[in-house]
């Protein structure tokens, strides 16, 4: 019993360091700048934001990615940031919105 519970707590504790060495993605206007119309890929973005908040595939082959960024340390709790992109058919970014909460 006591192994049992030593390994556990010793999984619990990897699983906690494990998460503090995952770099965070969040909302940052340098990389909102940087997606073009026709150019930038899903990969690039979620090299850049992590993995979308939801997916969505239209009929016709699109898909529309969204992100959702709780606020920072020291900010407001009701000050959300959002990022919306839609694919084409291509892969590439065709249109984006953007929406930073407040600072």
């Amino acid at each position: 019993m006591r192994a049992t519970t030593a390994l556990f707590i010793i999984g619990l504790l990897s699983a906690c360091l494990l998460g503090c060495a995952t770099p965070a993605h969040g909302y940052d206007d340098g990389k909102v700048a940087m997606i073009k119309k026709d150019v930038t890929t899903e990969a690039e973005l979620v090299d850049w934001f992590g993995p979308a908040s939801n997916r969505a595939m239209g009929p016709d082959g699109t898909k529309t990615l969204a992100w959702s960024f709780s606020p920072g340390k020291g900010r407001a709790t009701n000050s959300q940031s959002r990022l919306e992109v839609r694919l084409g058919t291509d892969g590439k970014v065709s249109a984006y919105s953007a929406s930073a909460g407040s600072r």
